[in-house]
């Protein structure tokens, strides 16, 4: 037998195992999910605010300069020329190493990038993502854009719940006025 047939042999007998996946924790993610964040924010849209666009929500992840998770809404004022300026309101949990979870509910404020505006393609593209106009990929607002932040315990998360709810109607009613 050729040393090629004999390799080719030995190769064939033995079972290819394919190597574990990297197993990744999304405990922001988690934390979200327990929080419902999802259902809020898609309450909040649903409610239809007289004087802006609301568009999503979406889900959005990172890992840089912490592990985040955010759902969000992006809305604008109504309107064919307010295309200029785009908001995210959202909840965003993060968490640095080896610390606790932060919540946050805030709004970041995003500018339009490109250098043209096609308003067909705009209307198409912004009700499924903001990303390709805007060049932002959902990451958390600073601090001082926040108007709610709690640290994540399970134990509180129903009255976590009931505050993010809070302050959500807060924001809805101030943009049904």
């Amino acid at each position: 037998m050729s040393r090629h047939r004999h390799h080719e042999r030995r190769l064939k007998s033995q079972k290819y195992v394919q190597p574990p996946a990297p197993q990744f924790h999304d405990v922001p993610g988690q934390a979200l999910d327990a929080l419902n964040a999802w259902g809020y924010l898609e309450d909040c849209k649903e409610l239809n605010p007289a004087r802006i666009q609301c568009f999503g929500p979406g889900v959005f992840r990172g890992y840089l300069p912490m592990t985040w998770a955010g759902v969000c809404l992006w809305y604008k004022a109504r309107g064919y020329y307010h295309y200029g300026t785009l908001y995210l309101l959202g909840i965003w949990a993060m968490q640095a190493r080896d610390e606790a979870i932060t919540i946050a509910l805030g709004i970041r404020e995003l500018t339009y990038r490109l250098p043209h505006y096609n308003a067909e393609a705009y209307y198409f593209r912004i009700q499924r993502e903001f990303k390709t106009f805007y060049g932002d990929s959902g990451t958390p607002p600073p601090e001082s854009a926040c108007f709610y932040n709690a640290s994540y315990d399970p134990a509180q998360r129903l009255n976590i719940r009931r505050e993010l709810q809070e302050a959500l109607a807060d924001w809805t009613q101030e943009h049904n006025a």
